[in-house]
């Protein structure tokens, strides 16, 4: 699954963070500093369980956006998917209605021939047009983002 590089450090500085601030507690709590001997154990095991929350809350984030980015390209997949079928079935059909204007014309050779050169015409046209599209038809891998996780 594709993740962001920049979350995913800054979510490891913040789990860094939380497991360090609560291994400071904890040994604070212990009595390793005698600046703090005057405070109530009760406090630390208080700050304790806010740094263990935090640690599952970064924990928590991280999975849900990770899930989210994946939900985003299984959609974007999903809609490539569907505009490709779409412009098979606009050849299919344009082909058909090609073959019925063909078939009406054939009796007539000076007929046809202005057809064929207006249907070659078309064609350069259409493949112009599909020259300066920027998306390409090409075939999503949604398979494969649903099934990448799982691995």
């Amino acid at each position: 699954m594709p993740t962001d590089p920049v979350m995913d450090e800054q979510t490891k500085a913040a789990l860094n963070a939380t497991k360090t601030l609560w291994k400071r507690l904890d040994s604070l709590a212990k009595g390793g500093d005698e600046r703090v001997s005057a405070c109530e154990p009760s406090v630390f095991e208080e700050l304790r369980t806010v740094a263990f929350q935090a640690n599952k809350a970064v924990q928590a984030m991280q999975r849900c956006a990770a899930q989210s980015a994946t939900t985003f390209d299984v959609r974007e997949a999903i809609l490539r998917e569907a505009v490709r079928d779409e412009l098979i079935d606009r050849e299919a059909n344009a082909a058909r209605v090609f073959d019925r204007q063909r078939a009406r014309v054939e009796d007539r050779a000076d007929e046809l021939a202005a057809f064929d050169r207006a249907h070659a015409s078309a064609q350069q046209i259409e493949a112009g047009v599909g020259a300066l599209c920027p998306h390409q038809a090409a075939r999503a891998a949604g398979v494969s983002l649903l099934a990448e996780p799982a691995r």
